[in-house]
């Protein structure tokens, strides 16, 4: 594991975060695993598969996560400015203030270069929810909702379960954890792609490896439909049931 000096000039190719919870004495993270292949796949496409060693990577990494306890670790891939060489970093962050609810606020115009993986937007959009004082909620050319800023929208309609139709953004593994807890609950799932006002008439999810789900009170001022509090309990319970040890099995200290 590289431990390079910072270089603001350096570009940040890959991140994958996640919340740390320690329960009797043990690391877990929800959805473990597919935030390992996420991850891998995402560097392996990034380098266009010239990164070698990402697996001792995360097995080192995942040790001193599991040290660090509780937090909001980081997972990344830079390349540096010096010499362009690409560096597995690791950061280690402590677990940010939790929120059960968030507002949303329409960002037309915004064009995101690889818009389909996590870490090179990372602080252009944490910059435009300063300005707006909210979660972003990024829009397609139509003007139709894609995705937060740092979160990914799924919303309720007649019992069946809405994801985005747009390919353009970031695959949220989060999301994937609900629809797998959805498919064992028989609940029916589509996507659908919707303008800010249509999707403010439902019932929607903000959802993300930090906060897990927390439903939108707001797009753009308008006040969104309460959630339905059986529904909501049920799918945190089902997510948190994904939580996997952080450190490898051969790696733990006995």
């Amino acid at each position: 594991m590289t431990h390079p000096e910072p270089d603001p000039r350096d570009e940040l190719l890959v991140a994958d975060s996640f919340r740390v919870r320690v329960s009797e004495g043990r690391a877990e993270v929800r959805g473990l695993a597919h935030h390992i292949f996420r991850f891998s796949r995402s560097t392996h496409r990034a380098s266009a598969g010239a990164l070698r060693g990402v697996g001792n990577f995360l097995d080192e990494a995942r040790f001193r996560i599991a040290e660090y306890g509780e937090g909001f670790p980081r997972w990344e891939l830079w390349r540096s400015a010096a010499d362009r060489g690409l560096d597995l970093r690791l950061s280690l962050r402590p677990l940010p203030e939790l929120r059960t609810a968030i507002e949303l606020r329409s960002a037309p115009g915004v064009v995101l270069e690889h818009a389909d993986r996590k870490g090179p937007n990372i602080s252009r959009l944490a910059e435009l929810n300063r300005n707006l004082g909210a979660e972003a909620l990024l829009l397609d050319p139509q003007r139709r909702a894609v995705e937060g800023a740092t979160t990914s929208l799924l919303w309720w309609e007649d019992g069946v379960l809405f994801r985005s139709g747009s390919s353009a953004r970031v695959p949220s593994v989060t999301e994937q954890l609900i629809d797998e807890a959805a498919t064992a609950f028989g609940i029916p799932r589509t996507s659908a792609s919707l303008e800010p006002e249509a999707l403010a008439a439902r019932e929607v999810w903000a959802v993300n490896a930090l906060h897990g789900i927390r439903p939108v009170s707001a797009i753009d001022g308008i006040v969104l439909p309460a959630p339905d509090p059986h529904r909501l309990a049920r799918f945190r319970e089902a997510i948190d049931a994904s939580r996997q040890e952080v450190a490898p099995a051969r790696l733990r200290i006995k």
